[in-house]
């Protein structure tokens, strides 16, 4: 409990693959941070690298990479929107549900009391089935 009598808790972040959806949820991490909630932001790893400086709080955000992985009709090495024609979008959304296995062993393992999201329909259904509370 902090001196507020609040306790602090542990949230997960998981956008859209779009930069317009990692900025907002990221604005939304360093305004729960700033708090002093702990977040645990899941973004494909060639993402970090462009975002690392608009986290204002490196002790509390912490970047969890995910593998995009490749299906057909997808451009080579794709893991957000900015790389993928409007018309292929739809493979790029096909590859992150494969992700599904690979965000499941993250939620476990983190534990996060909450995630919040938005795009993944299995998401509810994933965090309930780890006693993890999902928000859209």
């Amino acid at each position: 409990m902090s001196k507020s009598g609040c306790s602090k808790l542990h949230i997960a972040m998981f956008p859209w693959v779009a930069y317009g959806h990692f900025i907002p949820f990221l604005h939304l991490s360093n305004k729960l941070a700033h708090n002093g909630h702990k977040i645990s932001f899941i973004l494909p790893k060639g993402v970090q690298p462009k975002l690392e400086n608009r986290n204002q709080y490196p002790n509390l955000i912490q970047f969890v990479p995910l593998v995009i992985p490749h299906v057909d009709g997808l451009p080579p090495g794709a893991e957000t929107t900015s790389v993928v024609p409007l018309n292929q979008q739809k493979y790029l959304a096909f590859a992150v549900d494969q992700t599904r296995d690979q965000v499941e062993g993250i939620l476990g393992a983190l534990k996060p009391d909450m995630v919040f999201y938005d795009f993944w329909f299995w998401i509810p259904d994933l965090a309930r089935q780890l006693g993890i509370h999902p928000i859209c």
